[in-house]
């Protein structure tokens, strides 16, 4: 029996035992029972039976001249129809309580006002709520009543959410969630859910929802089904899966109309009819179904306006110009919605007006919705949500492009491609205010993760479990994290003017990859050519760089087999070939080139490409990056001018370290660091006060969690998310496997360990994208040190390293142009 059905049958127990009882006394009493039967009696059966209950108890309540029964009466109305989703109806039946506020204790009156609160919310009306809400938790707090308390400040939460504030509805929810509060989490989990969906991070709102979905099924709660399947549906219509959309919203409408939930129906169904909209399937019936329901407007103001943008939406892909014009010139201008609502509101007008042939408006609107898109990237200090948030630019970024593409003009293709491109790297570098329960999470993290690598099976299982729960925390924590101060502006993209003039200066050619209906394109710029270029499927190629990673990989960890090293050879100059000929633009084939990937392309080893070897490379986040450096606010204080570092477990570390730092200082003085692998701590510390900082080690990127990936220190990994904020060294050289890869999240924001140093304001890092051999790696960042401390820039020392030993080609240049020398 789940929980509903064995509370309603101790409800009905009670009920049947106060029938036999008589009195005024007994009769109160029965009102009260019935009253809270109401609430079963909607999980279990769904909303009429519940309401004509509820209409039963008030006619006994005026029977009896019970005021206060029938205020309460009126409330648990409200909590049921606010569990329908029938916001307007549960606004009104907490209206009719009117004076009778004052006869509620102070329980009865949180119920009211946490209620009333979440009515509001969902109707738009966010001063309203905000006070009811607020109200609620100051009573709660001054009455020790710690559940109302925990309901009031999550709910402050999910209209932190509504108002768009995402990072702060975050810290609410962590903050109400500490609570020590006896009610169930259940509701807790799916608004959660919602805020991680709302910040793009798709596969931690499904983690969430996936084990709600498994308790919701066990205990029989079917509108919690109906909610998680809804939820789920858009998480698969965010990341495109619209097979798997169309399957979980089936199962959401099912469980609402078994309980006669008919807003959520609706807004089930808004949910469909978005997913036919995004696969164009049978537009026709999604506008007249669409139209029919705004032309008789129901629901909340946030349903009725994604209702209308959907059907203006569905028009323009008909052709309907004069009716989705029609449809939005009466939407009234928006307030408080999600970000997500206001891109989708940005992109539907854009449409509209490039079908008006209106094309400088829609430049401008797609504009203004970068500009929204990087204020709420700025909001947060964690790179992980920056990043993710892009995702909601997705088709924003898909038209523009297009737009662009079909306008023949590289100029504006060009700068069109740099608006959308790594938009955290053109905005305030990430700072945040010392977080101590984030540090000691940390540090415990690092501890379970050293035991994790020196324990047995028997052991391995459970500590894996602690690191996987540990890692949640922490990266839940570090989303939660503001910025300090304010935004001093988004900065522009690189212009064509701008981009040619550096270029010049350098003698460069540039190579911006881009993805654009399924192709991959490169506009190719340099002294002599500015030019767009179809390169091929995203397909075809991605599949050339899995098989060379798979080459590399493996020549990397069976050279030593007997006879194996000449085989592997040829399979990676076999995959270095394939993958040069998709990627290598005619032309480009002179001088320094600078690289900025899209997203397909991370972990290209760039300089082992036969037309790049030799040659200076550097791979930049972004044109706007490499052409301007990194954004800083203020100058970064730096007291040593090098640092150098290694990690246990490799062959040679400590000569290497030893020639480093006699190259920068001129001599090396013995302070007894050299001879033992460095602390966390010790690495931590150089970030945040050397100019240049060179660390041995092993490393990991982790592909699912980008900024856990880590290198290996004496006394656990140091990860990407710990990091100084900002890093202080402007140049980063890892002499470490793997680190070097990146992951890049749709919107083309790249997250890594060598991305992470960038963002954080380091201007340059040279890391590896594969595997790489002790010695080789001792050898040829010695001799690259050399070079720099000449005053070599980074790119053109790594180049004449690379040419004397191609092998090194494994290792990257990412981020600007550096040199000691400025």
């Amino acid at each position: 029996m789940g929980r509903f059905a064995a509370a309603a049958a101790a409800v009905d127990h009670a009920i049947a035992v106060l029938d036999t009882a008589t009195g005024p006394e007994a009769a109160a009493m029965r009102i009260r029972v019935l009253i809270t039967r109401a609430w079963t009696e909607m999980e279990i059966n769904g909303l009429a039976p519940a309401l004509s209950m509820l209409r039963d108890a008030r006619a006994q309540a005026v029977t009896v001249d019970n005021r206060l029964l029938l205020a309460l009466s009126h409330i648990q109305e409200g909590v049921v129809q606010v569990r329908a989703g029938d916001w307007a109806a549960a606004l009104g039946a907490l209206d009719e309580i009117g004076d009778d506020e004052q006869l509620l204790n102070p329980s009865q009156l949180c119920a009211l006002l946490i209620n009333r609160g979440m009515a509001q919310v969902g109707l738009g009306h966010n001063e309203a709520a905000e006070g009811d809400l607020s109200r609620a938790a100051r009573t709660a707090a001054e009455n020790a009543l710690v559940n109302q308390e925990f309901k009031a400040r999550h709910n402050l939460a999910c209209l932190a959410f509504v108002a768009g504030d995402i990072p702060r509805a975050l810290v609410l929810m962590r903050t109400a969630d500490r609570m020590d509060a006896a009610v169930a989490r259940d509701r807790a989990r799916l608004d959660h859910a919602e805020v991680l969906l709302e910040a793009g991070l798709v596969n931690d709102a499904r983690a969430t929802l996936g084990e709600a979905l498994v308790s919701a099924r066990t205990e029989g709660h079917r509108l919690e089904e109906g909610e998680i399947s809804l939820r789920l549906a858009r998480c698969d219509l965010l990341v495109d899966d619209l097979a798997s959309a169309r399957t979980t919203i089936r199962a959401a409408i099912a469980a609402y109309r078994t309980r006669q939930a008919q807003e959520l129906v609706h807004e089930a169904e808004l949910v469909r009819s978005t997913i036919d909209v995004a696969d164009g399937h049978d537009l026709p019936s999604v506008v007249t179904t669409l139209a029919r329901r705004n032309d008789r407007p129901t629901g909340s103001t946030r349903s009725r306006r994604e209702s209308v943008r959907l059907e203006a939406e569905a028009r323009l892909l008909l052709g309907d110009v004069d009716g989705a014009e029609q449809r939005l010139s009466a939407l009234e201008e928006g307030t408080h919605e999600t970000l997500a609502a206001m891109l989708h509101e940005t992109l539907v007008r854009a449409r509209l007006d490039a079908a008006r042939g209106r094309d400088h408006s829609s430049s401008q609107r797609l504009l203004a919705g970068n500009r929204l898109l990087a204020a709420h990237q700025f909001q947060s200090s964690s790179l992980d949500l920056r990043a993710a948030l892009a995702l909601h630019g997705r088709r924003l970024t898909a038209f523009d492009v297009e737009r662009a593409l079909r306008a023949d003009d590289v100029s504006e293709l060009l700068t069109t491609v740099e608006r959308w491109r790594a938009i955290s790297h053109r905005i305030n570098p990430v700072t945040a205010p010392s977080d101590p329960e984030l540090t000691a999470s940390t540090q415990e993290l690092r501890r379970l993760r050293r035991m994790l690598g020196e324990s047995d099976g028997t052991s391995a299982k459970a500590l894996r479990a602690q690191v996987g729960e540990l890692e949640s925390q922490v990266a839940r924590r570090e989303w939660g994290l503001t910025v300090e101060g304010s935004i001093t502006g988004l900065a522009h993209p690189v212009a064509s003017d701008e981009a040619r003039a550096a270029v010049s200066a350098k003698d460069a050619t540039v190579v911006e990859f881009f993805e654009s209906e399924g192709n991959l394109w490169a506009i190719v710029l340099c002294t002599a050519r500015f030019d767009v270029v179809q390169l091929g499927p995203v397909e075809e190629i991605a599949r050339s760089l899995t098989r060379l990673r798979r080459d590399l990989r493996a020549r990397a960890i069976l050279a030593h087999g007997a006879g194996m090293t000449p085989v592997l050879d040829r399979a990676v100059r076999s995959s270095l070939a394939t993958v040069d000929r998709w990627l290598n633009p005619e032309g480009t084939t002179a001088g320094r080139v600078v690289v900025v990937p899209s997203r397909s392309l991370a972990g290209v080893p760039w300089s082992l490409l036969p037309s790049l070897l030799g040659r200076p490379v550097t791979v930049a986040p972004s044109l706007t990056r490499w052409v301007r450096g990194p954004v800083r606010v203020e100058p970064v204080a730096v007291q040593v001018r090098a640092s150098a570092l290694y990690g246990p477990g490799l062959s040679r570390t400590e000569s290497e370290i030893r020639a480093i730092r006699e190259v920068w200082r001129g001599d090396e003085r013995d302070d007894g660091t050299a001879s033992r692998p460095a602390s966390s701590d010790e690495v931590l510390q150089a970030l945040s006060s050397s100019q240049v900082v060179h660390l041995a080690a092993h490393g990991v990127h982790e592909g699912e969690s980008p900024l856990f990936s880590c290198v290996q220190m004496a006394d656990g990994p140091v990860f990407a998310h710990e990091f100084p904020r900002p890093v202080a060294a402007e140049h980063v050289s890892l002499s470490a496997c793997d680190v070097g890869r990146f992951s890049t999240r749709a919107g083309d924001e790249p997250l890594g360990l060598a991305i992470a140093l960038l963002s954080l304001g380091a201007t340059s890092v040279l890391a590896a994208v594969a595997p790489v051999a002790d010695d080789l790696a001792a050898d040829t960042m010695v001799r690259y040190h050399r070079l720099l401390a000449a005053g070599g820039d980074a790119a053109a020392s790594w180049a004449q390293v690379v040419d004397a030993e191609p092998a090194a080609g494994v290792f990257c240049l990412y981020g600007s142009d550096w040199s000691v020398n400025g």
